[in-house]
């Protein structure tokens, strides 16, 4: 790591390991998480670093859209290209876009020709509760793991008092209006949650391009539903379902084409459909033995759309393209307790992507088929997981990933951990077969993780330090001045993660700070958009029926091209907020983005110049919960 991140850390360091920070208290409430093993663990017990939003947590901050909440977390990182709507790539541990997998309710989510999820369409309004598991996670859940999971739990009713409904209307800058609307029931038995939002923005112009149409607003506008279901058949088996859907259209800078490449007056906007499907059954088969069976089907279909400004494009009859992709998954999962210190994972896992577009590409489908195998032993202060999983890829072959941790309980209150993880990821479509950008020969992704992490939780709060190495083999990257992907023979990435939870007078503080060093082993050069440092700090206050809310963020400058010779500037963002409590049923609720209008640079567009910022935005909001 550079001399300065070093000196940062060690101030850091100290920081933490100060007790005056903060007043004893018992603010801390024990989590568990499933996605680090398969397995349902406390999250003190977990040995991998992990980051939990509970819906509480998505209520306080009040996110705009997923990217705003998941930035909070430490190791994550945006670049949006433009306003609310438009395209994003979101990078965990200086990783790839399309190297951290993404479940919602335990379904993989994702396009198969850019490899990624589309973030917009998953808005935090409907979602449950958020778990990120950093580092590589191939091991349990195969290709796209190497930077780490982000398991979305969508909305869920956890009562068995009758049927309540929600009401929540907001509005806001940039003539943004958003309206939520749900109800949820159930029994002892059987509960049941059906939510549906609407919700619209003028946005702003997504580039600093003012040619011709380049200089409009671009708006958003989506639909979104989710419903989920869970029954009870016995005191040894239960059933959970869950759809989830939703509609967007989002207009964007860019230019109309026909096929002898005639260039006409145009407002692009893109229509996006993401649709998520899962069906799953938990069954105590004996005492120490339990079955977990689900399928799973997602699509994520996609079009460009043009509104012409000239009879003559209408007459030519000039169209954009369509992309839809369809992913199905099968699973099962055997998780066997061994005595009261051992617990033994046995599973296996299908899955099958296709692609039909208005592209031609060289291949529209792979069928993948994985076993996995998993043991946790917990011997007091001290545990251990060891994983193994065989991928079997149609296109690629087969690939074996394995990974190992090791926990030590320390004196107050500390853990040591060390953990070694190995990833694994396929290239994706658009990196293979798009025409005139993919490359059928490249090969698939592979990296090793090794990791140092020593956490402690006391009186004041709890704290988290982690140092990790990561060599990425065959690493795909988009290169700006070739307009195509390339293949990095070797790259490493390395990183220290620092995190501080604990009250302060009253008030709750949560601060991460991310030091990143990545390289391209060949050139020497760093990895595009990947920024050194960023530094989140939460700060909350409860008075009565008043709540007050207020988080920075702070991104240090980065590289734009491969070849390091276009910087971005760094910037910092205040984001606030103010709620009442008007009774028992009704909350008032102000949020305020980029509270001192910072302007900044995300991302380049390749001819349109910079991607503009969103910049301030407030909303108001009114919600109902009998």
């Amino acid at each position: 790591m550079k001399n300065r991140q070093l000196a940062v850390s060690a101030a850091l360091l100290t920081a933490l390991s100060s007790h005056s920070l903060a007043d004893a208290g018992d603010h801390d409430i024990e989590t568990t998480v499933v996605t680090a093993t398969r397995t349902e663990q406390s999250i003190a017990e977990v040995l991998a670093p992990v980051t939990v939003f509970e819906r509480a947590d998505i209520e306080r901050i009040a996110p705009l859209d997923l990217q705003e909440l998941l930035s909070r977390a430490a190791g994550v990182s945006f670049v949006r290209n433009g306003g609310r709507g438009a395209s994003t790539s979101l990078f965990l541990r200086g990783n790839q876009s399309n190297h951290s997998l993404l479940l919602v309710d335990g379904v993989r989510v994702g396009s198969a020709t850019l490899g990624s999820p589309s973030l917009t369409n998953l808005p935090p309004e409907l979602i449950e509760r958020v778990e990120i598991v950093r580092g590589p996670r191939s091991a349990l859940y195969g290709s796209e793991a190497i930077g780490g999971v982000i398991n979305i739990i969508t909305k869920k009713y956890h009562d068995a008092d009758g049927v309540k409904p929600f009401v929540q209307l907001s509005a806001g800058t940039q003539g943004t209006i958003k309206t939520l609307a749900a109800v949820n029931g159930g029994d002892a038995r059987t509960q049941f949650s059906l939510s549906g939002l609407y919700e619209e923005t003028d946005g702003i112009d997504n580039t600093t391009s003012k040619a011709g149409r380049h200089g409009d607003d671009d708006g958003f506008e989506q639909q979104a539903i989710n419903a989920s279901l869970s029954h009870r058949l016995n005191d040894r088996a239960q059933l959970f379902a869950l759809y989830q859907q939703s509609d967007s259209e989002s207009d964007f800078d860019g230019s109309c084409y026909d096929s002898s490449f005639n260039k006409y007056d145009c407002a692009p906007y893109s229509d996006s459909r993401v649709s998520i499907g899962g069906l799953r059954g938990e069954f105590q088969l004996t005492d120490n033995w339990q079955l977990r069976v689900a399928v799973g089907h997602s699509t994520d279909d996609s079009s460009i759309e043009y509104r012409f400004l000239e009879p003559a494009g209408q007459a030519a009859g000039v169209s954009g393209d369509t992309f839809n992709t369809t992913r199905k998954q099968a699973s099962v999962q055997n998780d066997w307790q061994l005595g009261s210190h051992h617990m033994l994972t046995l599973g296996g896992e299908y899955i099958n992507d296709e692609v039909d577009s208005t592209r031609s590409y060289g291949q529209d489908e792979r069928e993948n088929h994985a076993g996995f195998a998993q043991w946790q032993a917990d011997f007091g202060r001290i545990d251990y997981v060891v994983g193994w999983r065989h991928d079997s890829n149609e296109q690629f072959g087969s690939h074996d990933t394995r990974n190992a941790a090791a926990g030590l309980d320390l004196p107050k209150g500390m853990k040591l951990i060390a953990s070694y993880g190995e990833g694994f990821n396929a290239p994706t479509f658009n990196d293979l077969y798009y025409p005139g950008y993919g490359n059928p020969a490249l090969k698939p992704e592979s990296s090793r993780n090794r990791e140092l992490e020593l956490r402690g939780k006391q009186g004041w709060g709890s704290w988290s330090v982690n140092y990790f190495i990561n060599d990425v083999e065959q690493l795909i990257q988009y290169n700006p001045a070739t307009f195509g992907p390339d293949q990095i023979e070797s790259a490493t990435i390395e990183g220290i993660e620092l995190g501080l939870a604990t009250v302060v007078k009253h008030w709750h503080i949560e601060a991460n700070a991310t030091l990143l060093d990545t390289e391209d082993n060949n050139s020497g050069k760093e990895l595009r958009r990947r920024a050194d440092s960023q530094v989140n700090v939460d700060v909350d206050r409860q008075w009565q029926q008043w709540g007050v809310n207020a988080s920075l963020r702070l991104v240090s400058d980065r590289y734009e091209n491969t070849s390091n010779s276009d910087e971005l500037p760094g910037y910092g963002l205040v984001d606030a907020g103010l709620s009442y409590q008007l009774s028992s049923s009704v909350k008032l609720q102000l949020s305020v983005k980029n509270l001192f209008d910072k302007e900044y640079v995300s991302a380049r567009h390749f001819s349109l110049g910079n991607y503009e910022s969103i910049g301030r935005e407030a909303l108001l909001s009114i919600s109902y919960a009998p």
